[in-house]
């Protein structure tokens, strides 16, 4: 009889922890901002990750992750196979993943048909290779 009360202790003791730290996550969440990432579209690759476009002002802005030899890595903003800009990005060199921020201005965005590259240049052959494509939709 004993070990069944002891077993209940311990069942109802398990029952209340999980009770309060279910409250404390919901208290926790209570106090955070309310995401809308499930409506925001993230790109990635193997060596782009987390890359986001947003809106601020009369800029676009794109952010992401890089993992890229030595950190470089090359953008180029088309309006179907015409090239409005193309510079390069220097962030944190593979292994480690660089954080960086892409800004142009919203004016260049004047049809539906705009997209963003990121790439890098082969070692080997100079060719466009990890090539992540991401929609820039009209303001």
């Amino acid at each position: 009889m004993k070990k069944i009360a002891y077993l209940f202790a311990i069942f109802t003791a398990i029952i209340g922890l999980a009770a309060c730290n279910q409250h404390q996550d919901e208290k926790t969440n209570q106090n955070e901002p309310k995401s809308h990432a499930a409506e925001d579209k993230v790109y990635a690759n193997k060596v782009f990750k987390d890359v986001a476009v947003a809106e601020s002002g009369d800029k676009i802005i794109v952010t992401g992750k890089a993992q890229v030899f030595e950190g470089v890595f090359q953008y180029a903003l088309y309006d179907g196979e015409k090239v409005l800009l193309d510079d390069k990005y220097q962030t944190e060199g593979a292994p480690a993943w660089g954080e960086f921020e892409i800004t142009f201005a919203k004016k260049l965005v004047t049809t539906n048909d705009i997209k963003l590259e990121l790439f890098v240049f082969s070692a080997k052959d100079g060719s466009k290779v990890d090539t992540l494509e991401i929609p820039i939709p009209k303001p």
